[in-house]
Order: C-alpha cells, then structure tokens, then sequence
C-alpha cells in the first residue's frame, strides 16, 4: 500500500470542516474511522507508520467562535475602513484592519507594536512580534508583510501623529496608544457599515490562518506565524467548524 502522509490526513480534515461545512462531530467520525483502518492495516505489516497517530479530533464542546471572511466580505471591511472622513483615523483604521487580515495577529499583539517592530531592512518588510509565555519566557516570530499591508504602514506614517512621548506604532489623534477596545471598535464600526455580522478581531485571525492553510497545506508554517505554542493547537484550530469550540490555550 502507498504510504499516506499524516500532512493528507490533515489536509482531508480540513477539506471536511471548512470546505465541505461538516458538523464536528462527523468529521470526528471520519477520523475514528480511518484511525481504526490504519491501525489494522500497520497491525497486518502493510504500512510502517500510522499517518493518523498524532492527528487531533475537533472539539464538540459547542462553545460558538467566530467565523472567517469570504473574499467578498474582506473586501467590504477593508473599503468600509476607508470611507471616514478623518484622513488620519481613516489610514490608521485601514492599516489595523490590513495587518489583522494578512498576519492573524491578536489584538494585544496589534496595541503593543512599536515603530522599531517595522524592519524595513528585510527584502520588502517584515514583523517583529514579541509574545510573553508564563512557562516559555518571551518567544518572538518575524512574519513577511505584502504589499498591501506595507502600502497601508507607509500611508499611516505620514499622518500619524508625532510625539515623544510613546513608540507606539498606533495611536490616538491625541498622540496616545491606542486600546484593545479601540481595535475591536474599529473593527465593529466597519463591519457594521457594510452590514456584516458576527464579525470580530477572532474572524480576521481565522480568516488568515485558514487561507495561509488552503494556500499552502503547511501546519507548521501556519502554527509559526500566529504564534501558537504547538501544532496540536494549530490543528484544532484549523479543524473547528462554525459554532463549535476550541478548548486549546493559544
């Protein structure tokens, strides 16, 4: 028998939760299913490892987490953004907004950037991001930014207000860093303007982590960029469907 990689095992649970919008609980069926047939087929010596050995099943625990954005519906947030009428709320807003789309960065994580974060030495640009774990000590991941998201950086810059006093990269019009409530704000207003709903800082991460994923079929890649402390983790959340839960810590 050809030897099926635990990467397609992932990649057929992926196609069942998110492509083909299955419950959890039949995709765990699935899984159980080939778990059992892998087993037996290692056990009879036709394969020498089992691809679904180390492969989570999705969570039933029905706790509701937000949706990802179709095309369509990134492309009116992002034109939603723009529509202000305060050109430097207005730039800002729209570099928030691109950074949470192409990144999957958290909202802490979007507060706390600095301008030395911004590495405009790499080719192109690039993210620093520092994250504290209580266990890990201070873990830092550098994410590529293209060129939308750096065409947005740059706009920001020149209106964004010059002060002393902070390095924050995003502030206020009073010079001040701005919130996490700020974001989420900025996030609802938007949505709301173009009349989607259920929209979140959560739906822009999985809307990049899922698409990172259908792009590239690359866990470890995906777990590296939004900063997760294992693939395990990544998987769940990657496997979740719509209105089912992820009990991982990420």
């Amino acid at each position: 028998m050809a030897q099926v990689s635990p990467d397609q095992i992932r990649r057929y649970r992926f196609h069942l939760a998110q492509e083909l919008n299955r419950a959890a609980a039949t995709v765990n069926r699935h899984m159980m299913a080939l778990r059992k047939f892998f087993a037996l087929t290692k056990e009879m010596g036709d394969m020498a490892e089992d691809p679904t050995s180390e492969i989570a099943l999705v969570q039933e625990n029905g706790q509701a987490i937000s949706r990802p954005l179709s095309t369509n519906e990134t492309a009116q947030l992002l034109a939603a953004a723009q529509q202000g009428s305060r050109a430097g709320l207005v730039r800002r807003d729209l570099a928030i907004l691109q950074l949470l789309l192409h990144t999957g960065l958290k909202v802490s994580e979007i507060v706390a950037l600095k301008k030395e974060d911004l590495e405009f030495e790499y080719p192109g640009v690039q993210l620093k991001v520092c994250r504290e774990w209580a266990d890990s000590g201070t873990k830092i991941r550098h994410l590529p930014l293209a060129g939308d998201v750096c065409k947005a950086l740059h706009e920001y810059l020149k209106v964004r207000p010059q002060t002393s006093a902070t390095e924050h990269f995003f502030l206020s019009q009073e010079g001040r860093p701005i919130s996490q409530r700020t974001v989420q704000r900025i996030i609802s207003d938007c949505a709301k303007t173009v009349g989607l709903k259920g929209v979140s800082a959560q739906s822009l991460r999985r809307t990049f982590a899922l698409h990172l994923f259908a792009e590239t079929n690359d866990l470890e890649l995906v777990s590296e960029r939004l900063g997760h402390q294992s693939k395990t983790i990544t998987e769940q959340y990657l496997a979740v469907h719509e209105n089912q839960g992820v009990g991982s810590r990420e």
